[in-house]
């Protein structure tokens, strides 16, 4: 059983208690952004359809969770609404007139169809903060236009930054542009209510995929501008290597990281080649240098390799598995990953949200919900509604207990 209600009084571990949150989104952006205003202390209801929120249907899934679920609900409640009856829309906006932040991620448009719109929860609370996240955002020739991370990816130019030898436009294998959004939603709605006690009226958010990749792309855009459209590499021959039995990365930051390198590898003959005398050299002349480097450290193992550059004060790194990361030693001393567990689940690896401290024990925040999981709850705590109220309202269909 989750808290009835958050803590009225903000503290460091909870800056943002007192405030409700009511999450309309699904996948990743948007619910992303309202799990971490739950971590900070604001109390989230999760509206889903009967079928859950479409993240639930991603990936491997466990009952009523997958990994991409994990990683954006937890520390909410869930309550299921169904949104195509008046009831039900009834209720959302009940519970819209309540809350503190509304999170969105329909098409522009849908949530004024379905009586929750900007306009009309402004009506209702004046103090909104309204948070609508889309692919392209809300207004503009493409606003209307349906996407996802992978849209995002592409339109902004993130595939064509992270494209291969060969010149082929390559996504992430992770959601990068999702996660990325959802943190400038959050950060934008951190600000917008450290200002609300100061303003008499809220505010509406717009967060686009498409806006959130370019600003995480400001240096590949001002490069376009000054290099055209394929810049040099800045720090050659930084990158990852395969050695004899792995794989290494190094990197480089300033010109006598060059002379330690090579002294390392054995091969200060390459310190007396004028084509590799700067950083910008080095750019125009990769195709010659990286093959010399892939040679070099093939010679010799992984550790061999990090014994010799640390000693020499070059920036280096194994190269670990996301697997390999959560049993590092460092990690472990840290305790950067913690272990959670769910009926039915086995232990799931949770990062501690970088900055806020982590909540103990059977905290509300520790809770992840299961589809609809919250109902009586959230209609009992939030709306004060009786059992037979809920009974009526669940015979209309607008709600599933």
């Amino acid at each position: 059983m989750t808290e009835s209600a958050p803590p009225v009084q903000p503290s460091y571990d909870r800056p943002l208690a007192g405030l409700r949150v009511l999450d309309l989104s699904q996948g990743i952006a948007g619910p992303y952004c309202a799990m971490l205003l739950a971590q900070y202390g604001c109390s989230v209801v999760k509206v889903e359809p009967a079928a859950g929120d479409w993240g639930r249907g991603l990936g491997k899934r466990i009952g009523d969770h997958t990994p991409i679920a994990l990683s954006a609900n937890r520390g909410k409640r869930s309550i299921v609404l169904d949104l195509k009856t008046d009831a039900g829309r009834q209720l959302l906006a009940r519970l819209a007139a309540r809350a503190d932040v509304l999170i969105e991620n329909f098409r522009p448009g849908v949530c004024a169809r379905l009586g929750v719109g900007y306009e009309a929860v402004k009506a209702a609370n004046p103090r909104i903060l309204y948070v609508s996240i889309s692919a392209f955002g809300q207004t503009g020739p493409r606003a209307t236009q349906p996407g996802s991370d992978t849209i995002g990816q592409a339109f902004a130019g993130m595939m064509w930054a992270n494209r291969d030898a060969t010149g082929h436009p390559r996504p992430t294998t992770y959601y990068a542009t999702d996660y990325v959004t959802a943190l400038y939603a959050f950060q934008a709605t951190a600000m917008a209510l450290a200002a609300r006690p100061f303003e008499k009226e809220g505010r509406h958010l717009d967060i686009s995929l498409i806006h959130s990749s370019a600003a995480f792309l400001t240096q590949k855009l001002i490069e376009s501008r000054l290099e055209g459209p394929s810049p040099q590499r800045v720090n050659t021959p930084a990158g990852t290597y395969r050695t004899q039995d792995g794989w290494i990365a190094v990197t480089l930051t300033r010109e006598p990281h060059f002379a330690a390198f090579c002294r390392v590898l054995g091969r200060e003959d390459l310190l007396a080649d004028a084509r590799f005398a700067s950083f910008a050299l080095r750019g125009e002349h990769r195709e010659l240098l990286v093959p010399v480097v892939e040679q070099a450290l093939l010679t010799r193992s992984t550790a061999d390799w990090l014994q010799a550059f640390s000693a020499a004060d070059v920036l280096c790194s194994l190269v670990q598995s996301v697997g390999e990361f959560i049993d590092d030693e460092h990690v472990r001393a840290l305790n950067l990953v913690l272990e959670q567990t769910l009926p039915g689940l086995p232990p799931i690896p949770w990062v501690r949200i970088p900055g806020a401290l982590q909540p103990q024990g059977d905290d509300a925040r520790n809770h992840w919900p299961n589809i609809g999981g919250d109902t009586r709850q959230v209609l009992r705590d939030e709306l004060g509604m009786s059992d037979d109220e809920m009974a009526v309202c669940a015979a209309s269909g607008a709600v599933r207990l």
